[in-house]
């Protein structure tokens, strides 16, 4: 089996599959129909990509460096259902069931696991996949990561993050540096939209050279007149991956399960 390591960002996987069963399914029946499309979609990821190692990333708890940085982080979202929440640990003894192992940390984003696992095998020379529709990877499509959108069956293309925001990919941290990113309630510059965020990139390489512009426009003042909330963003919204993993990756090996 030629080497590749899946890495399955578990949360983002499981909270879509739930939401698709609970406009097709009664409420007695939720718990089981997630559990049965979780299983199907793990195996069909499997049948797909064709492994040689494998891990789910669950979130912790919470993500204390950016809640201690910034206590408003996430707090525009929708909480966990309570009986998804009350499933999960049912839900990772499953996955176990299939061969797929599943970590977290208690003070870190899944995010920031998946980054850092990923960087570290890619430099490894590991092909790596990360599963997931959470657009914070992009920019690790830079570093040789592939990411595949289960959910339209097809991978993320570098081409295409670049069609879809006017910028070069080794300019996205930059961009939402400036624009921010709603989701997770994270503000850029106030007045800079996207039309603006490219049209500065276009001019400048990045955002360390907008604030060193020393003959600044109405444009380039307003970045340099709000600096702090910029790079408050940019530090937010800014993968990890220099975290202690305190595992190898020898031991994400597949084992397809026995019947």
């Amino acid at each position: 089996m030629a080497k590749q390591l899946v890495i399955i960002d578990a949360l983002n996987l499981i909270r879509r599959i739930y939401a698709v069963q609970q406009q097709r399914t009664p409420d007695a029946s939720l718990a089981k129909a997630t559990e049965q499309a979780l299983t199907s979609a793990c195996k069909r990821i499997i049948t797909t990509l064709k492994p040689s190692h494998i891990i789910a990333v669950f979130d912790g708890d919470r993500c204390a460096w950016r809640e201690d940085l910034y206590p408003a982080y996430k707090q525009n979202r929708s909480p966990m259902p309570i009986a998804l929440a009350e499933q999960l640990e049912t839900l990772k003894d499953h996955l176990l069931d299939i061969g797929i192992d599943s970590i977290s940390a208690p003070n870190e984003e899944a995010d920031d696991i998946c980054a850092t696992l990923a960087s570290k095998a890619a430099k490894a020379n590991y092909p790596v996949t990360i599963i997931s529709t959470d657009r914070g990877y992009y920019s690790l499509l830079a570093q040789g990561i592939s990411l595949y959108d289960y959910f339209r069956r097809d991978y993320v293309s570098i081409d295409e993050v670049e069609t879809k925001f006017g910028i070069r990919i080794n300019q996205l941290g930059d961009y939402w540096s400036l624009v921010g990113i709603n989701s997770v309630n994270v503000s850029g510059v106030p007045g800079v939209g996207n039309k603006s965020a490219q049209t500065l990139l276009e001019r400048y390489t990045n955002t360390a050279d907008i604030l060193a512009e020393a003959q600044p426009d109405k444009l380039v003042a307003k970045v340099q007149a709000n600096s702090s909330a910029l790079l408050l963003a940019k530090q937010l919204l800014s993968l990890k991956t220099d975290l202690k993993l305190g595992f190898s990756l020898k031991q994400l090996r597949y084992q397809a399960s026995t019947p």
